[in-house]
């Protein structure tokens, strides 16, 4: 028999998180599994078309509202609506991802709507934890209902145990996978012709939609301090604005790049942005497991980044990048400048920066990785009963 997996996360618009699930749905074996899929919000739905039979959404005509009385009449319904779902759907494990999601699956959890709930951790609590004490205790509460919490770093799985509580024994580290056909180091210079940057030109850039948290005025200022060493380098930003741009731009022009860099305002190609760059940068004072340095990694770029998070678990120091304080751009700065300015450990950087995608985060791994999670939880349940629903 089959065993039903109900997947739950709230929109499939583009990110990290909903990239993995659209590509968990799209791979999972469907001789031993049945996915289906329930959405809070909606959006990005045109991604699975073809790859479950129908999508539930919960909240098909959610505005945002700072009323904490509507806030909460609107989510009592959605928990109403996903119950029933459930009830009709009867899946054996119902796998949440972030935040909005796992406090639903917590709820339908503890009404014993569903056998098994997953509870997927994408970031550290600093950027992942929801605004408001209420929305916070409910996270914590429902990560603690789960009965197994994934993280995609071990940074991740070590913050769930030590904060909210949660066993060793019912957590795991799952590494994203990254897509090693899409994200290659074949060439397609459209980009870079499209700027006017030639092979002479090295470019440093960052994938990361423009919030405070990504820091993208250390990369202005690193990028200042580059340019004074390269001139011929520069410098590109792809990613969604959330109202930093404006800043960014500004500060950009202050230190007198304008002419060196450029910004894109989001991509639905961010392969295309990869393979015009040279160097991959990342500033972020705060990650979970960033998909984007697997991302550079595939296109074969040698990676500078912040010592945050999982960074470490992805990028080996020495072999294919090197790391800086969070908040030092001059340090990043340095690593860059050195690293420029030695050709042959840029190249060998770059060869394991490939190999390392390759042989550690393929999408194969991480689906094959969760495919082994289900299969042993249901496993457990048959033969020891599964385990009473935790109370928070």
């Amino acid at each position: 028999m089959k065993i039903k997996v109900c997947y739950l996360i709230g929109t499939l618009g583009t990110g990290g998180a909903e990239g993995q699930v659209v590509e968990l749905i799209r791979r999972l074996d469907r001789s031993r599994f049945e996915p289906s899929l329930v959405l809070e919000t909606g959006g990005g739905t045109e991604r699975v078309n073809g790859l479950v039979a129908d999508v539930k959404i919960l909240r098909p005509n959610a505005k945002p509202s700072r009323d904490t009385v509507k806030r909460a009449y609107h989510a009592q319904l959605a928990l109403r609506r996903l119950c029933s779902h459930l009830s009709e759907v009867r899946p054996d494990i119902l796998h949440a991802f972030l935040p909005g999601s796992v406090i639903y699956a917590g709820g339908a959890r503890v009404l014993r709507r569903v056998p098994i709930m997953i509870a997927s951790r994408r970031s550290l609590v600093d950027s992942y934890r929801p605004n408001g004490r209420l929305a916070a205790i409910a996270d914590v509460c429902a990560t603690r209902t789960a009965d197994f919490v994934l993280g995609n770093s071990a940074a991740i799985i070590q913050e769930v145990v030590r904060l909210d509580g949660v066993p060793e024994s019912r957590t795991q580290v799952i590494y994203n996978g990254v897509s090693t056909e899409r994200f290659s180091p074949l060439q397609r210079p459209g980009l870079r012709c499209q700027f006017g940057w030639n092979e002479e030109h090295l470019t440093f850039g960052m994938v990361a939609n423009f919030i405070p948290y990504k820091r993208h005025l250390d990369f202005v200022s690193a990028a200042a301090l580059i340019h004074s060493a390269i001139p011929q380098a520069r410098f590109l930003l792809v990613g969604e604005d959330r109202g930093q741009i404006p800043v960014v731009r500004k500060a950009i022009e202050e230190a007198g790049l304008s002419p060196y860099t450029r910004i894109l305002p989001g991509t639905k190609t961010p392969e295309l942005a990869f393979a015009a760059m040279d160097v991959y940068i990342c500033t972020s004072e705060t990650e979970g497991f960033s998909n984007v340095l697997l991302e550079a990694m595939a296109t074969g770029l040698p990676v500078i980044a912040t010592d945050v998070g999982g960074n470490r678990e992805a990028v080996a120091e020495g072999v294919n990048g090197s790391f800086a304080p969070a908040h030092a751009p001059e340090l990043i700065a340095r690593a860059a400048v050195e690293l420029a300015t030695n050709p042959d450990r840029l190249r060998q950087f770059s060869l394991s920066s490939r190999s390392r995608a390759e042989e550690l985060f393929s999408l194969t791994k991480m689906v094959q990785a969760h495919e082994d999670l289900y299969t042993q939880l249901m496993l457990n349940k048959r033969t020891v009963g599964g385990r009473p629903s935790p109370k928070c």
